[in-house]
């Protein structure tokens, strides 16, 4: 194909995939499997509440009359969200758009939602599901932490032990202020707050949120209430080389976001960490039903190049598992300390890769002058060993951009399973030290492939030279096994001279 066929079938694919975007579509929560052996999954939501996205912000008329056409609806709520979004100021936020529907008893709330969802102007309606943990404690306390020497991680920490500028927001049931491994900066501080005036100082949805919020109740204090999150944080985030109790991945910046159950406050959760500068995000947590509120926060942090990463759940099937199995989030499944899949780790081919998951020592709540750790299993802790790396990752290099991030830590992990990618640990389980190394030696221009020190012509011809092959390396840019199109659009977009 000549490079003028390539380029206008490019147009006339992005022509396609833009008409067909307007098509109609089964609603994401009704698009459901079964698990296996027939029966459903079984999935809870709120009795009496609906989640509902209008095409623009609806006015209280709007809102009025929609109650007047359905008795069922007897209110309305709205999101809080930042005023526009990120590096937008003047547009609208997607959340601006979205209202939670409270419910007279007795509604059905499926049916509801596709009766609403098929009105003029409304973009979705929803049932509001319910998200679970995904962790399976146990009691014992181990004294060793063996997944940061299986995924090689002091040989990382030779390079770097992470950097304080890269913010890590991490969504789930809070986390114990007080507890010693999060002292001295690990915690996320608002700089653009004063605390308790009562102000909303920074114009950004949210009052005297200085150290995060708590979307479950809504105030400023993302405060653990049952130790699931600390736990979390502490795989990723508790300080290195401190002189107490265990080793976090990454001495990097926690941005903690109390948030789990719904998915009103899982997406409003996503939204916040985007616009307030995060850089990637943990999610232990998940479902199997596929939330559009969900959906819409994760695409938005992806545009905004936020890595995202989340647990693939602890029910040990291969039905998908959102966000897991978004496309834009990177996926995890467990495994244990001889590099077998943990047995209620959930799999499929929407798993991207595998980390340490079983008897895994972090932190716990403690009361205050109490050191606590405690030993758990689940996917929950796949997870944060794998954002933890991507801390390491965007320590190094901070223009690193999701799909990036995504391919150094495949194209290093460890191959386990069947050769090349596999359902039960994706590309492999995760190895820290190649990844790093990786970054700190890759050429710094990969698109020059005639080492001059410019992307330019030459490197077009050589580019279409190899056009529909299999390089094993460049042209083939996006690792995808064959140069074509989108290997063409990244060398057009490095043309020049290399920074």
């Amino acid at each position: 194909m000549s490079l003028p066929q390539v380029i206008l079938t490019t147009l006339a694919a992005s022509a396609a995939v833009g008409l067909l975007g307007d098509a109609p579509a089964i609603a994401r929560w009704q698009n459901r499997e079964k698990v296996p052996g027939g029966g459903d999954t079984a999935v809870q939501f709120v009795a009496n509440e609906l989640i509902v996205a209008f095409h623009q912000p609806p006015g209280d008329e709007r809102l009025a009359a929609l109650r007047g056409q359905l008795p069922k609806i007897i209110g309305w709520r709205a999101l809080r969200h930042a005023p526009h979004p990120k590096n937008d100021p003047t547009g609208v936020h997607p959340l601006a758009k979205v209202r939670i529907a409270t419910l007279a008893e007795g509604a059905v709330v499926p049916a509801l939602a596709g009766q609403v969802g098929a009105l003029p102007g409304i973009n979705y309606a929803e049932p509001n599901g319910i998200l679970q943990l995904a962790v399976e404690p146990n009691d014992p306390l181990y004294n060793e932490q063996w997944g940061p020497q299986k995924i090689e991680a002091p040989a990382a920490w030779d390079i770097t032990t992470g950097d304080p500028s890269v913010v890590i927001a991490f969504i789930d049931t809070g986390i114990d202020f007080e507890h010693e491994e999060f002292q001295d900066g690990a915690m996320w501080i608002n700089r653009g707050e004063i605390p308790n005036n009562g102000i909303d100082d920074d114009n950004n949805g949210f009052i005297d949120d200085v150290m995060g919020w708590d979307f479950k109740d809504g105030d400023n204090d993302p405060e653990d209430c049952c130790g699931h999150g600390t736990w979390v944080a502490g795989i990723l985030g508790a300080r290195l080389n401190n002189g107490l109790g265990i080793a976090g991945l990454a001495n990097i910046t926690i941005m903690p976001l109390r948030a789990y159950g719904l998915a009103e406050f899982i997406g409003e959760a996503i939204y916040y960490a985007a616009d307030m500068g995060a850089a990637a995000i943990n999610m232990s947590l998940g479902g199997t039903f596929d939330h559009e509120i969900i959906a819409e926060a994760v695409q938005y942090a992806w545009d905004q190049g936020v890595t995202q990463v989340a647990a693939a759940g602890n029910s040990g099937f291969d039905l998908p598992v959102y966000p897991a199995a978004y496309p834009e989030v990177i996926g995890v499944s467990a495994t244990d300390a001889n590099d077998e899949l943990w047995d209620d780790s959930n799999f499929g081919r929407w798993i991207d890769m595998s980390a340490p998951g079983v008897d895994v020592l972090s932190c716990y709540c403690c009361q205050p002058g109490e050191r606590s750790y405690r030993a758990a299993d689940g996917t929950s802790a796949s997870s944060p060993h794998v954002c933890g790396v991507v801390g390491l990752m965007l320590s190094v290099d901070p223009t690193l951009t999701p799909l990036e991030v995504r391919d150094f830590l495949c194209e290093n992990a460890d191959d386990l399973g069947d050769p090349g990618f596999d359902i039960y640990f994706g590309c492999g389980r995760i190895n820290a030290a190649r990844t790093i190394a990786a970054i700190v030696n890759r050429p710094r221009c990969p698109a020059d492939l005639d080492s001059d020190g410019t992307v330019g012509i030459l490197d077009l011809l050589q580019l279409l030279v190899a056009w529909g092959t299999d390089p094993g390396g460049p042209p083939d840019f996006d690792g995808d096994g064959t140069v074509g199109i989108l290997d063409l659009l990244i060398l057009l977009a490095n043309w020049g001279p290399c920074a």
